[in-house]
């Protein structure tokens, strides 16, 4: 969400707006978007329901996640582009952009590894210790 977020000035550019879906509850999503510095909100779909509905429900981790992924909707409420990721190599924002700005098809969007750096990692540890290792699933 970060990489996003340093994006976002362009991506607006491009005619596009940024939201970020998510399991949690909306104090959970808002304590995240505020320790992250996002500037786009984070829709709370706490029963789970969205993210089933889009094939993106991870029930194996943490209780029930969402899986990585990123969606370009169009103005005609259609999907222009879907991608279902991982944690450890996503689809690139510059990738995400090439195709709002009509330099890019779909099919020539790669995705890139994310390597955590050690603020990452503390950030994770503090959280585990803080929120512990499950999210309740509801």
């Amino acid at each position: 969400m970060t990489e996003y977020e340093r994006n976002a000035g362009a991506i607006r550019a491009a005619g596009a707006s940024i939201v970020a879906l998510s399991v949690d509850s909306a104090q959970r999503c808002e304590g995240v978007r505020r320790e992250l510095g996002l500037s786009f909100p984070i829709l709370c779909d706490t029963s789970r329901t969205v993210v089933r509905a889009w094939d993106l429900y991870n029930p194996s981790e943490m209780g029930g996640i969402a899986i990585p992924a990123v969606f370009v909707i169009g103005p005609d409420l259609r999907v222009r582009y879907r991608s279902v990721d991982r944690t450890r190599d996503r689809v690139s924002t510059a990738g995400v952009l090439g195709l709002l700005r009509g330099s890019a098809r779909p099919e020539t969007i790669e995705r890139t590894p994310i390597r955590a750096g050690l603020m990452e990692f503390a950030r994770a540890f503090s959280n585990a210790i803080r929120r512990g290792l499950k999210t309740p699933q509801k």
